[in-house]
C-alpha cells in the first residue's frame, strides 16, 4: 500500500535550486511506493496553515525549504495535537539544522534520505503558541533573517544575512532580564540571548556549545551581556 505524503515546497527558498531538481525527486518519491500531493507556499505562515488544516489526510510530510519552513511545518504539526513523520530536504541559504542532522546538501540525496524511512525522534521547543526544532532568540541579529531580501539571499546565499547584519551593530538595544539558574536568580542586561537546538547559528560553528544533541531533552542557552565600552562590544 503506498504512503499518503503531503509535500510542502517553498519555491522561493535559498536559491531556488528545488526547482531544477523537483521532477527528480518526485520520481525518486514515486519509485518508492508514496503517494504524493505537492503544495507549494505561497506568502509567510503559509507551510503552518496548510500542516495544521490538511496534516490528518496523510501518512507522512516532507518539507523543501530553509529552517524557517521547516519551523512553519513543526508549529503547524505541533498546533494540530497530530504528531507525523516529517522529511526534511533542506533548500535554504543557510541550512544551520540539517546540518546539525547530518542531511545531505544535495537535494535528490536528501530525498534518498527520506525513502529509507529511518526515524529519527528530535526535541521540539515550545513558547505561547509558538515552536521550535532549531533556535528562539532575542535581541541584536534576529529580525536579519526577516528583513535580508529574497532576492538577495538568492544572488548572495548567507553572506546576505552577514550584510543585514552588519547593520544592527551601531543601533544596540538591551534587554533587562531576570534568569534562574540552578536555584540563583541573575539580574542582568542583555543585548542577545537564544535558546538553541543546533550545532550552529546562522552558518557559524561553535556558538551554541560542545556536544550538542538533539534529541537528549536539553537546550543550550546563550547570553551575550550589554557591553560596557566599544572594546567589549
Amino acid at each position: 500500500m503506498n504512503k499518503k505524503v503531503l509535500f510542502i515546497v517553498n519555491p522561493k527558498s535559498g536559491k531556488e535550486q528545488i526547482k531544477t531538481k523537483l521532477l527528480e525527486i518526485v520520481d525518486l518519491f514515486v519509485k518508492n511506493k508514496m503517494d504524493l500531493t505537492i503544495y507549494t507556499t505561497q506568502r509567510s505562515q503559509d507551510a503552518c496553515e496548510v500542516t495544521r488544516n490538511r496534516i490528518a489526510e496523510f501518512d507522512m510530510i516532507v518539507c523543501s525549504g530553509g529552517d524557517g519552513t521547516l519551523d512553519e511545518v513543526i508549529t503547524g504539526m505541533m498546533q494540530s495535537k497530530i504528531k507525523k513523520p516529517l522529511g526534511y530536504i533542506p533548500g535554504g541559504s543557510t541550512n544551520d539544522f540539517a546540518h546539525s542532522l547530518k542531511i545531505p546538501k544535495n537535494l535528490v540525496a536528501a530525498a534518498g534520505v527520506i525513502t529509507l524511512n529511518r526515524q529519527y525522534l528530535c526535541d521540539i521547543g515550545g513558547f505561547n503558541e509558538d515552536y521550535f526544532v532549531y533556535i528562539a532568540a532575542f535581541g541584536l541579529f534576529t529580525d536579519v533573517s526577516y528583513q535580508t531580501s529574497q532576492q538577495l539571499k538568492n544572488i548572495l546565499g548567507h553572506v546576505a544575512y552577514v550584510l543585514e547584519g552588519a547593520k544592527r551593530i551601531f543601533n544596540i538595544k538591551a534587554y533587562k532580564m531576570s534568569i534562574e539558574i540552578e536555584g540563583e536568580m541573575v539580574t542582568e542586561e542583555f543585548i542577545y540571548g537564544m535558546v538553541t537546538n543546533s550545532e550552529s547559528v546562522g552558518g557559524f560553528r561553535n556558538m551554541t556549545g560542545k556536544n550538542v544533541k538533539l534529541n537528549d531533552g536539553l537546550f543550550e542557552v546563550t547570553l551575550i551581556k550589554s557591553p560596557k565600552n566599544p572594546i567589549e562590544l
